[in-house]
């Protein structure tokens, strides 16, 4: 039977205490991911409601900085840290993260030792923050498991990750919230191990954003990060992380209108990030694109020898185009080229299955212009055949 849509008969705040009453009666260990974004803040004061009624102590938080973090987050997370009623770990651990300029990827990796002795860390790592060394791990290098490896550690029992994730923000999210029938709203997380006692909880999943500021404004009363005044005053991207990913960068210039001062940071280590501020309003991409796959399987080669500047990121791509090109072999429509060659520039492909094009897609509307005038031809033969 087709699954379909229900609404509850209840507002989805109330249903969101429902889900965290019922995170805590089954987890031993409860934490909130924090972010300092507004989601996860919504998320942190559910949080703090529960412990309140139930006399819990301090809420535990998690932060896991990721180096290339706003000023105006920063401000909001220090004072975060100070209240008394949050008990919150900070993590700086060396990983991987992508830069994004023009079409070009490369990896560096945040909170880099080596990066760090040469002086070129976008800011200098807190005094209070949990690292590489903490575990024992080498500074110089990745940490060899998933964030979340690290963050479980010491924590007792079965542990829940509160996170403030919301459906209608991707349909990837929303995809992460309807997949199972019961307890929807709790995961297992990706890439770790099934052995290790984690589960991601995700309370306010069908929140919208009025939802979730009025929860913080109205019912709470609760200070939130000044970073969404000053994206509302400007007209800039209202949303917290780090700004040189392939689609975050495509708005550098929100954070010269916002925090030109972040921009000096971000640039002194990258300058390279001043020719997509520069000039990405006139790169023509979808020339590029349409380039590389004229030249079919070649064009692909080309794209990501082009592209991908570090090796871990070109064997990445290489790894996705095998994938992808079983995928065309058996159809070839749906699994098009084209759309190989545009994911591997402008969108996230990293440990992701390759996915067929979708409606609203302008490889699918490529797709049924082709359809349509290969239908015209074939009728126009038909004709002459007919005469």
């Amino acid at each position: 039977m087709t699954r379909q849509r229900m609404f509850l008969d209840m507002s989805c705040v109330d249903a969101a205490r429902e889900r965290m009453r019922h995170i805590y009666d089954v987890f031993d260990t409860v934490c909130v991911q924090f972010s300092g974004g507004k989601d996860s803040t919504a998320a942190l004061l559910l949080a703090k409601e529960i412990h309140e009624e139930r006399n819990l102590g301090p809420v535990k938080a998690i932060f896991r900085d990721e180096e290339m973090v706003s000023p105006s987050v920063l401000r909001y997370m220090e004072w975060i840290r100070e209240q008394p009623w949050i008990d919150l770990e900070w993590y700086c651990l060396p990983m991987a993260q992508e830069v994004w300029v023009l079409g070009q990827r490369f990896y560096v990796l945040l909170w880099s030792k080596t990066r760090e002795d040469r002086g070129y860390l976008v800011r200098e790592k807190p005094e209070w923050a949990i690292t590489a060394e903490s575990f024992g791990l080498d500074p110089y290098k990745s940490v060899p498991e998933p964030i979340d490896y690290y963050t479980m550690q010491g924590k007792i029992g079965m542990t829940a990750f509160i996170m403030g994730v919301r459906a209608n923000e991707s349909m990837m999210r929303y995809r992460s919230c309807v997949q199972k029938l019961h307890e929807n709203y709790i995961v297992q997380p990706y890439q770790l191990k099934k052995s290790i006692p984690l589960r991601f909880a995700k309370p306010i999943y069908d929140w919208t954003t009025d939802d979730v500021l009025k929860f913080i404004a109205d019912e709470h009363d609760f200070p939130y990060c000044e970073y969404y005044d000053l994206a509302n005053l400007s007209g800039a991207n209202s949303r917290v992380g780090i700004p040189l990913h392939s689609v975050a960068i495509r708005r550098i210039n929100d954070v010269v209108v916002t925090e030109p001062e972040f921009y000096d940071q971000l640039y002194r280590v990258f300058p390279q990030i001043d020719a997509q501020r520069r000039l990405w309003k006139d790169f023509d991409i979808e020339r590029l694109i349409t380039d590389y796959a004229s030249d079919g399987w070649d064009g692909v080669r080309d794209c990501i020898a082009d592209s991908m500047l570090t090796p871990g990121t070109a064997r990445s791509a290489m790894n996705y185009a095998s994938k992808y090109r079983k995928k065309h072999a058996t159809d070839p429509w749906s699994y098009p080229i084209e759309w190989l060659i545009r994911t591997l520039m402008l969108n996230e492909f990293h440990s992701m299955s390759p996915t067929p094009i979708g409606p609203k897609t302008k490889a699918y509307s490529q797709r049924m212009k082709i359809a349509q005038e290969v239908a015209a031809a074939n009728s126009l033969d038909a004709m002459d055949d007919f005469r």
